[in-house]
């Protein structure tokens, strides 16, 4: 077997991953959806006492955004913890052998893995919001026979919405994302660390470096480190506005890069017997 790249065999990987994992995918997607309906419905039978003719439309705004909201916090928890669960192919023994064994090269199935964590959420994620949206339908006949509004075309308009760089500033828009990228190469560096309880290990990890950041920046700032600062502009358009997010920019892509190859090196050290808490 070659040891290149290969992309139909990654194909082969991501069919096989599908096909051995559907019912945790399945399973997922239905959880998802459960999540995102019950709220519909307990939305729906808030609405009931008050609503009436005369404010439809006040009604379906309100429920349009609610809704949004919701499926905004749920998307990036799911996001995040799934990212974290990046190996739960690999729990028992027999699985380890069986994703370890395949014929293609631990790039192949690590960009498999990682795509099933990102890419496969997302799809995920569209199945759960149609899945919901004809929960709350069907519900909304009994709940409310006189309103009745489809969440899906909401959702996806408040997804597009979301993606456009906010007053048009290009620069700040790619800096959120590529912190979110970031965000979620943490995540996955976690998952690949941690073989039990890894999104909890993970948020915990997360959390205490967070705090010793904060605590050596205050430190610094008492020591007065960053004393020049305050002679600087940092208007919104101002050259060190500008160069700020240029490098949180370029920072938070390095640490992303970093934390991803760091994932591929760590499962490159997996073995089908290892550590009973980390994948090494």
């Amino acid at each position: 077997m070659k040891k290149d790249f290969d992309l139909h065999r990654l194909s082969m990987v991501l069919r096989w991953d599908i096909l051995t994992n559907w019912q945790r995918h399945l399973g997922a997607t239905a959880g998802l959806a459960i999540g995102l309906s019950i709220y519909c419905v307990l939305r729906l039978f808030s609405m009931r006492y008050w609503l009436n003719s005369t404010e439809v439309e006040l009604a379906s705004h309100q429920y349009q955004v609610s809704v949004c909201m919701f499926f905004s916090v749920i998307a990036f928890i799911a996001f995040y913890v799934l990212a974290s669960c990046i190996f739960n192919n690999m729990k028992t023994k027999l699985q380890r052998e069986s994703f370890l064994m395949l014929p293609a090269c631990n790039l192949e199935k690590f960009v498999a893995r990682l795509l099933m964590m990102s890419i496969g959420v997302l799809v995920q994620l569209f199945a759960a919001v149609i899945l919901a949206d004809v929960i709350q339908f069907i519900f909304s006949f009994i709940i409310t026979p006189d309103f009745h509004i489809s969440i899906t075309w909401a959702v996806l308009s408040h997804i597009i919405s979301t993606i456009q760089p906010f007053d048009n500033d290009w620069l700040k828009w790619i800096t959120l994302y590529s912190f979110i990228l970031f965000s979620h190469s943490f995540a996955t560096l976690g998952g690949t660390f941690y073989r039990k309880l890894p999104v909890l290990l993970t948020a915990c990890t997360g959390i205490l470096l967070s705090m010793i950041l904060g605590y050596i920046i205050n430190k610094l700032g008492e020591a007065g480190v960053f004393d020049f600062f305050s002679h600087i502009n940092f208007s919104n358009g101002s050259a060190a506005d500008y160069c700020i997010t240029i490098t949180a920019f370029f920072v938070f892509l390095a640490l992303a890069a970093f934390n991803y190859w760091a994932s591929y090196k760590l499962f490159t050290r997996m073995q089908v017997i290892c550590n009973k808490w980390i994948n090494i």
